[in-house]
């Protein structure tokens, strides 16, 4: 993994530490912001314009940051309840799934 996509990981984590430090609500959107500004700095998502126009995504470090925290993750969970990857996968699925809008 390189520097970068380090960067984006850490970000990601201090972007859940802060959340979850604080149930006040101007703390947390202090968090988001701070954490955007630090994945921006990262080029955790590089936009490109070709000479049509046609502008190019590219998510990749974001993706890889995200992946290996999501599987670091998961394999404690895994290890602490004896769950199989695919019933923990499920549970966040429908956990994610329960989300709506307030």
């Amino acid at each position: 993994m390189d520097a970068a996509t380090r960067q984006t990981a850490q970000a990601l984590i201090d972007f859940y530490a802060g959340f979850v430090a604080s149930d006040d609500e101007a703390e947390q959107r202090a968090a988001f912001a701070t954490s955007m500004a630090a994945l921006n700095e990262g080029d955790a998502l590089i936009a490109t314009m070709n000479a049509d126009g046609e502008l190019t995504l590219d998510f990749t470090r974001l993706l890889l940051a995200t992946g290996v925290a999501l599987q670091w993750m998961m394999e404690r969970l895994q290890s602490a309840t004896g769950e199989s990857s695919e019933v923990l996968t499920f549970e966040l699925r429908t956990f994610i799934d329960g989300l709506t809008d307030d």
